[in-house]
């Protein structure tokens, strides 16, 4: 089972690659808003039925459902304000992953985690000690997003295709 623990955007994004590539066949999005991975969760099984892909999407408010996970995904945390650094957001975050980081151990010790919440590596780096599991099970996910960015202002810039 992969979790995406954080049901926003980015881990409704997430989810949703996941399952149109079938890197698993269960997928749970856990997040501490009450209704909110269940709603995400319920629109992703809907599209992906449409698409006759048979991975199904669970919307979770607890951290034991978790259970046995394999991959776990970490994009929890607030978004950056208009005019806010990222270094401003070390200290919302971290509290936030420090939290989310206790409740992996817990649950799924054995799963190799990924590390998207902001700024990515600060936050992986302190995942990484609050964990104490070797390097190779904590990854950080940056720099896609911006070579993405990257590539689409450029092609908007020179009038060509991405």
């Amino acid at each position: 089972m992969i979790t995406i623990i954080g049901a926003g955007k980015v881990g409704g994004s997430a989810a949703l690659h996941c399952a149109i590539k079938q890197l698993d066949d269960q997928i749970l999005l856990l997040d501490i808003a009450e209704g909110l991975p269940q709603g995400e969760a319920m629109d992703l099984n809907h599209m992906l039925s449409e698409q006759g892909i048979d991975v199904e999407v669970k919307g979770s408010n607890n951290y034991e459902d978790m259970k046995g996970s394999d991959i776990v995904v970490v994009v929890a945390g607030s978004g950056r304000k208009p005019g806010m650094t990222r270094e401003e957001l070390i200290g919302i975050n971290a509290g936030i992953v420090k939290s989310v980081a206790e409740n992996l151990l817990k649950h799924s010790p054995k799963a190799t985690f990924v590390i998207v919440s902001n700024p990515m590596d600060t936050m992986t780096y302190l995942a990484f000690k609050s964990l104490g599991l070797p390097k190779n099970k904590i990854i950080g996910m940056g720099g896609a997003l911006d070579s993405s960015r990257f590539r689409y202002y450029l092609s908007k810039e020179l009038g060509i295709p991405s």
